[in-house]
């Protein structure tokens, strides 16, 4: 089987007809270039170049492997071009896990910058509940995922916190308080929760939980969804009212408003983390994270609306 060089030297003295100027575009002697292509139609079994003193030509068996011959090193030069590519995280294809609430606004936030930095990398997509994502990830059914932390991290699997999100309330838009700028989560104690279930393996009712009861008081839950879109959708029917992350604000069906709390942040965040497989050592991957707790930093940047007394 012919060797690359082989292949290399062949086409440069085949493009050239001149062996001396095919040896200096090659950076080599000539005898070793002669030696060469001497070799290539030995082992070919067939006369490539027809060479004199005063010329050299082509021979048909020469002229087909010409054709041949660039097509193997311009598919040679695409392999070499991509995996480089891939391993500077340029362009491959990586398979992401999300839940239900970033696809609101934080997982096209991350695709688009990523995009941007990175337009030849494409992507398959897989919705996961906190609970199923690290079995994704472990099956190697998705390389990264997004979750609602808190979660219990399984062996093999890395999980870091790129995002802190407020907490807004969700009321109908009858309700008395729903033309105030802002409200505590106290004027809401009397009311009628729609809840996230605990099931569902993410920490949200018992951040919330936490929240309302360090505030004074323990919420009246009347009803339990399985999606935080659901939740809004009947506070919106006037079933309940909720809490909810600040980014569901552009899913806003009518009949439903949110208002800012002006309680403690820190008591009313949710947290968005990333995971992905600690043995993953991808740059595609390294870069999604990176991209991810950039546009953490971008929400968490944003400004917001001073407080205004109820």
């Amino acid at each position: 089987m012919p060797s690359i060089p082989h292949l290399q030297r062949f086409v440069a003295v085949a493009e050239e007809l001149n062996f001396r100027r095919a040896a200096a575009r090659l950076n080599m002697s000539q005898p070793p270039l002669s030696d060469s292509i001497r070799q290539l139609e030995a082992e070919l079994g067939t006369e490539l170049l027809r060479r004199n003193r005063q010329s050299v030509e082509l021979t048909r068996s020469g002229a087909v492997f010409l054709e041949r011959a660039r097509l193997i090193l311009s598919q040679l030069t695409d392999a070499v071009d991509l995996t480089r590519a891939v391993a500077r995280g340029m362009s491959g294809r990586i398979a992401v896990g999300f839940n239900r609430l970033s696809t609101y606004d934080v997982l096209p936030g991350i695709l688009r910058r990523y995009r941007a930095r990175h337009p030849d990398v494409s992507f398959r997509f897989e919705e996961l509940t906190t609970a199923e994502h690290q079995d994704a990830l472990l099956q190697k059914r998705v390389d990264v995922a997004l979750f609602l932390a808190p979660t219990v991290v399984k062996r093999g699997i890395r999980q870091e916190i790129f995002m802190r999100e407020r907490l807004v309330a969700v009321l109908p838009e009858t309700h008395p308080l729903a033309d105030r700028t802002r409200i505590s989560v106290k004027q809401l104690s009397h009311e009628r929760f729609i809840f996230l279930p605990s099931r569902r393996g993410t920490g949200y009712q018992g951040r919330v939980l936490f929240a309302c009861q360090a505030m004074g008081f323990t919420p009246n839950v009347v009803q339990e969804v399985d999606r935080i879109h659901t939740l809004v959708s009947l506070v919106a029917a006037g079933l309940g009212i909720g809490l909810c992350p600040e980014s569901l604000r552009s899913f806003s069906p009518a009949g439903a408003t949110f208002r800012p709390l002006q309680d403690p942040r820190s008591l009313f965040q949710v947290e968005l983390g990333i995971s992905s497989r600690e043995e993953d050592r991808s740059a595609l991957t390294a870069a999604f994270i990176e991209t991810a707790h950039a546009v953490g930093r971008g929400v968490r940047r944003s400004p917001r609306p001073p407080a205004t007394p109820s």
